[in-house]
């Protein structure tokens, strides 16, 4: 079983950011899919990269000794102890807390613009909103989850 300090540096390892330096065509043709969807440069730009990884694991596989089944089967592991531990962390107390203030400004929120805003992944958002739904109220605030969607009542 990992100690606390290995699990907080896995988390931090998860939320780290990439950035990518665009040719102006390439600006332009992400500019305006974000636009026309009506979403962020980012989450578009992880769209691209996620549909193209779902469509060619055998390239992955061939060029680069990449097993996406592999990845898939430990991160899905992963993710069942990260919900079978309920203690709250730390970067989660400190999102419940930011939530009020948050939720003045929108009524509702897309999963992977509150992961965004919050720096996080979008798992680490399901898992504050499924798991500790009682801290939630007691900050004053009740949200539903439908459709990746985040909605306050």
């Amino acid at each position: 079983m990992s100690s606390e300090p290995d699990n907080q540096g896995n988390i931090e390892e998860k939320q780290k950011r990439i950035s990518v330096k665009l040719d102006e065509f390439d600006k332009i043709v992400v500019g305006r899919m974000a636009a026309n969807r009506n979403i962020s440069l980012s989450h578009t730009m992880r769209s691209i990269v996620h549909q193209w990884i779902e469509e060619n694991p055998n390239v992955l596989k061939t060029n680069y000794g990449i097993d996406v089944e592999e990845i898939s089967e430990r991160l899905a592991l992963e993710t069942v102890s990260v919900l079978l531990d309920k203690t709250m962390k730390p970067y989660e107390k400190s999102i419940i807390e930011e939530l009020p203030q948050f939720f003045e400004m929108v009524e509702d929120v897309s999963l992977e613009d509150m992961a965004e805003r919050f720096e996080v992944n979008a798992k680490a958002i399901k898992n504050i909103i499924f798991t500790h739904g009682k801290e939630i109220k007691q900050v004053g605030l009740t949200l539903k989850y439908k459709e990746n969607r985040i909605y306050k009542e």
